[in-house]
């Protein structure tokens, strides 16, 4: 599954509240973000923040890492332990938007609905959550449906199964009236009842994959439109050099 587009918030931290050494981890470690170097990136981003634990807004540095690397559980608790330390409204919105995106990313649906339900409860004009909580609802509900269709499916093979033995019952005891040439004739029937018919309203993976891909560009329209709105975005990369 391709990457639904997300931005993520690096801080400029207060120059006062980092050593010197501080400052060059989390300068390195901007760096190796922008060269996608996402796990070099995290592990500086981690070794500022336990030098740091005060500067709790350094765990949306490692969680947008995580993230930008694949690691969708990890940015999900990453963002879930920032959430615990932030203050202001939008700040938690962020965060829930954050954790949104992470379990959209893993597959885990349900969460993803709620995460973004409690960002916009937050904020009600957090535009990004609303669009990304449709997204989310549609995939779950395209799954639910290739779920009952297969169930039905499932069902009627399941009925197909026992009309064909109680016709083979019947044919075992017409057989001793019949010559050969009936019972060729007999077993011939049977197979082509037996052959696996193709499966209706089933999305394929590739169908999914194109989906996904027109949903991805729907958003990029969306953040457009909030970009054109608003004098700043709900979160962006700051890259600084110290």
């Amino acid at each position: 599954m391709r990457t639904i587009i997300f931005s993520v918030l690096i801080f400029v931290l207060s120059l006062s509240a980092f050593s010197q050494e501080e400052r060059k981890m989390i300068r390195e470690g901007n760096k190796l973000y922008e060269n996608k170097q996402f796990d070099e990136a995290a592990y500086k981003f981690e070794k500022a923040y336990e030098k740091n634990p005060d500067e709790y807004k350094l765990l949306n540095n490692i969680g947008a890492s995580q993230y930008r690397n694949g690691l969708f559980n990890e940015s999900a608790m990453s963002y879930e332990n920032l959430l615990k330390l932030s203050g202001s409204k939008k700040e938690k919105a962020d965060a829930f938007y954050n954790i949104g995106n992470s379990y959209l990313q893993a597959a885990d649906y349900q969460k993803s609905i709620d995460a973004y339900r409690n960002a916009l409860r937050l904020d009600p004009e957090h535009d990004l959550s609303r669009y990304n909580m449709a997204v989310a609802t549609k995939i779950k509900e395209q799954q639910q449906q290739q779920q009952d269709q297969q169930q039905q499916q499932g069902d009627g093979d399941g009925e197909n199964n026992q009309d064909n033995q109680d016709k083979q019952e019947g044919e075992d005891k017409k057989e001793q009236n019949q010559g050969n040439d009936d019972q060729q004739n007999e077993d011939k029937q049977e197979n082509e009842q037996n052959q696996p018919q193709p499966k209706d309203n089933e999305m394929s993976r590739e169908e999914m994959e194109r989906f996904l891909e027109s949903l991805q560009q729907q958003e990029k329209d969306v953040q457009e439109k909030v970009k054109k709105e608003k004098f700043k975005t709900q979160q962006r990369i700051v890259e600084k050099e110290w």
